[in-house]
């Protein structure tokens, strides 16, 4: 056990944590050197994350490819004081993986696949555009730049230039009214 240290100060981050802080800030600079690098530190374990999640090689591959787009895309959100670049990043993956695989077809238990025409996804968009016509401007706003935009509550915030616990009670109050919303069939 002598390879132990005191715990004195502030923890320091490992080397790796620091490195990959860095190839992100270079990512949100527009360095495509250090996006090459990350893709090779992160491309296999992305990949597997989004192979647990989707369950599919080829919508694995998908969403490998939308983590990354994103992560190019994003980078400049990364913010090292509210954690390690690892966990951001697989989160992001995480997300484009949820992403992808929402577009899967159903399989029932007995592996035959949904063959239905589509329509249940018009109808469902349709409903959708009108129930969000029912929401307040600045309801409809959040919830658009959350689900659609795929942003998260701070990045909502920090936008509209509103507290953050501004932006969770409209999207909240939104949601619920959304709830609430018949489908006229």
């Amino acid at each position: 056990m002598t390879n132990l240290r005191p715990l004195t100060g502030t923890p320091q981050p490992d080397e790796s944590a620091v490195v990959e802080a860095e190839l992100l800030g270079a990512i949100a600079n527009g360095d495509s050197d250090a996006f090459g690098a990350l893709w090779q530190r992160y491309r296999v374990p992305v990949f597997r994350s989004c192979l647990a999640v989707c369950g599919d090689r080829g919508a694995a591959e998908d969403a490998v490819q939308e983590t990354f787009l994103r992560i190019w895309r994003r980078a400049e959100t990364f913010d090292a004081n509210r954690g390690v670049a690892a966990a951001w990043i697989m989160t992001v993956a995480r997300n484009a993986a949820r992403t992808v695989a929402a577009r899967l077809p159903y399989v029932a238990e007995d592996g035959v696949p949904d063959t239905h025409d589509g329509t249940d996804s018009l109808i469902n968009r349709v409903w959708m555009q009108g129930a969000l016509q029912e929401l307040s401007p600045n309801e409809r706003l959040a919830v658009e730049l959350a689900f659609y935009g795929d942003m998260s509550h701070s990045q909502i915030a920090a936008r509209l230039n509103e507290p953050l616990g501004t932006i969770k009670a409209r999207i909240r109050r939104a949601l619920l009214r959304l709830a609430e919303t018949e489908v006229d069939a």
